[in-house]
């Protein structure tokens, strides 16, 4: 039985952030669009993510310049690119993100439901020349019942980062929660999130605030909706239609059967290949080329964008300095990834939080990014034969902070403990022995490392040092916001893994994103963004929101030249 037919002038793989950006932008351009989606729904990886944008001079960027006490331009953002991307700089691409990267949020602003909002935020490496505090904007909230019946195809939040059904709108608000009882103010806010999510789950069975990719996800979602463009979903891209050098269009597996369809453009957005084995184990050092995923579900992210490009003769590009961005992760016995797979993103920034090997010695700086500290992660335990590492924390920082799964004080813990995630011990010396970590080089460590805290310096690895460390601690903490001894028991251990948030290899594109072929030159009719794109800093993560900002930077731009190309006929 041959396969129906449909035509369109631009085909979109996937469904998220960079996807919908590229839809939304070939339609301003009065493209027919469609897009496909592998899943039951949308939202791909974006729709678990923080939804922040690192992209230089934004509107919002110049807005906060004086409540962050600094000005940006483009050149300083030039040089800082320069370094982070060292001997993998593509100045043409970097060239190219600089230049649109504002351009597409003010298209998405103006144009569509999609709305930002900035904060200071320090850039990943925020003592290096050029860096900033005013790159990374994030969404705003928005409710869930302007979606309609497209409600309920939008992508879960994952549910072990949420609380009690609720998700964070920011870094700032994770903040307010957490001093709640030291704060006037805070505890207000607080009080009246909750007072509103419980009136919400109480008539409507969940939250209707959405909030970071979420909130991304449904402001983009709506106004394609709105913008008459067809969202395919349970129907995933088998294979790459090519008509002599041209891409025509693509072969969907949807409910019905196998769709044709014809398009004057295919832009791949599917999200990468981090749930794909074979090019896990091709790409990823060891030993986390089998550890464990955010957010994407096993059946999603499977790299099918690559295999059907390389296919058809496009060029992955295995050049990097990194293969993915890491994420220091831990796991619940018996849990599924998705909902088993914590990452930690508030514990080990804290004082009164360590990270050793087995052998009971520490390996970097705590504070770091999680991109860089799954770096260091890596490298450490290639290096001194370890295949995890443990996240230790005192009585008092675990009862304020939690650590990992485990919630704060007054949130119950004995589940956790008996199901062997969390270990306890009223000494440094026992809970080494539980954990199987050397007690006495672990004893060693810590009573050094506290020494040295306690006057808030960490000569071994500089933590607090960065203005990043220092805005992710406890500013009530002196004289260092990160560091604090860890004196008080009981003391607590969760195993921690170098996991990962998505990949940076990918297909090999051009600067206006068309996919190349292994001689190098651009495949006609065929586009790659977001993670199924290489990345555009080779390899580097510069700050908050990466990933999302160049994503979608890119996205509109291969909306923009596919429109162009299409005019010229």
């Amino acid at each position: 039985m041959s396969a129906a037919t449909r035509s369109c002038d631009v085909l979109i793989v996937g469904t998220g952030g960079a996807a919908f950006t590229a839809a939304l932008a070939a339609r301003d351009q009065g493209l027919d669009v469609v897009m496909a989606e592998k899943a039951p729904y949308f939202g791909g990886t974006t729709a678990t993510s923080g939804g922040g944008l690192w992209v230089p001079g934004t509107r919002h960027s110049k807005s906060i310049e004086e409540q962050a006490g600094e000005t940006d331009d483009r050149d300083k953002a030039r040089r800082y690119l320069e370094i982070e991307s060292g001997q993998h700089l593509d100045p043409v691409k970097i060239d190219a993100f600089l230049d649109d990267g504002p351009r597409m949020i003010d298209f998405l602003e103006d144009k569509t439901h999609v709305r930002f909002m900035a904060m200071p935020f320090p850039d990943y490496h925020s003592e290096q020349e050029g860096a900033s505090c005013v790159r990374s904007i994030f969404t705003q909230p928005y409710d869930l019942r302007h979606l309609g019946p497209l409600a309920d195809k939008l992508k879960r939040e994952l549910p072990q980062t949420s609380f009690m059904g609720m998700t964070m709108r920011s870094g700032a608000e994770v903040k307010m929660f957490f001093t709640a009882t030291r704060s006037w103010a805070a505890f207000k806010h607080v009080a009246k999130r909750m007072t509103g999510h419980a009136v919400q789950m109480l008539r409507y069975g969940q939250s209707q605030q959405l909030t970071t990719g979420r909130a991304l996800i449904a402001r983009l979602a709506k106004s394609a909706d709105e913008a008459g463009i067809d969202i395919l979903l349970s129907s995933p891209a088998t294979d790459l239609i090519r008509e002599g050098d041209a891409v025509t269009g693509a072969v969907l597996g949807t409910p019905d059967g196998p769709l044709r369809i014809e398009a004057k453009a295919v832009i791949l957005a599917a999200g990468g290949y981090a749930r794909d084995p074979a090019r896990r184990a091709a790409e990823h050092p060891k030993p986390v080329n089998d550890q464990p995923v955010v957010a994407p579900l096993p059946t999603g992210n499977t790299g099918d964008a690559a295999n059907m490009a390389e296919a058809i003769g496009a060029r992955f590009q295995s050049n990097a300095a990194n293969a993915s961005a890491w994420m220091p992760v831990s796991k619940l016995p018996g849990v599924d990834d998705f909902t088993g797979v914590w990452p930690h993103l508030v514990d080990r920034y804290k004082p009164g939080f360590v990270m050793v090997l087995p052998d009971g010695r520490r390996f970097a700086n705590e504070s770091a990014s999680y991109h860089d500290l799954g770096r260091e992660m890596i490298a450490a335990m290639a290096a001194r034969g370890a295949e995890h590492a443990w996240i230790i924390g005192d009585g008092p920082a675990v009862r304020q902070w939690g650590i990992g799964h485990v919630k704060p004080w007054p949130m119950p813990k004995g589940k956790l403990v008996q199901s062997g995630y969390l270990l306890v011990a009223d000494s440094l010396d026992a809970l080494a022995r539980k954990a199987g970590i050397d007690a006495g080089a672990l004893v060693d460590e810590i009573e050094r490392f506290n020494t040295h805290a306690r006057t808030g310096e960490d000569p071994a690895f500089h933590r607090g040092r960065a203005p990043y460390d220092r805005y992710h601690g406890d500013e009530t903490q002196t004289p260092n916001p990160s560091l604090r001894p860890l004196e008080r028991g009981p003391f607590y251990a969760v195993k921690a893994f170098a996991g990962e948030i998505g990949n940076f290899k990918g297909l090999a594109t051009d600067e206006h994103a068309q996919v190349l072929d292994t001689a190098d030159r651009p495949i006609p009719g065929l586009y790659a963004v977001g993670n199924d794109m290489a990345n555009v800093f080779g390899g580097a993560y510069p700050g908050g929101g990466g990933t999302l900002g160049p994503g979608m930077t890119f996205a509109y731009r291969a909306a923009r030249h596919a429109a162009d190309q299409i005019r010229a006929g």
